[in-house]
């Protein structure tokens, strides 16, 4: 019993949370037309996962970045254009 707890790696079980996570935020922006946000999303992806060298690790962090930029970046685009 406890060398199967010793070997029990719930990370991939979190990234894919993450990932859907992301997804699917993303792909409700898609839906509702914010596709600012939608191009923010993805060009943050891309350069975090290109930086980070195309990894899972790089992928993860591409999307916790993704998820966060598109979170700011619409609210300082619009104070800044006020």
């Amino acid at each position: 019993m406890t060398a199967f707890l010793a070997h029990f790696d719930v990370m991939p079980l979190f990234y894919g949370l993450v990932m859907f996570a992301g997804l699917a935020y993303t792909w409700q922006k898609l839906i509702t037309g914010k596709l600012v946000s939608v191009a923010i999303d993805v060009g943050v992806f891309w350069l975090v996962f290109s930086l980070h060298g195309h990894s899972m690790t790089g992928g993860f962090a591409a999307m916790v970045a993704a998820a966060l930029a598109s979170m700011t970046f619409p609210f300082m685009l619009r104070r800044a254009f006020r």
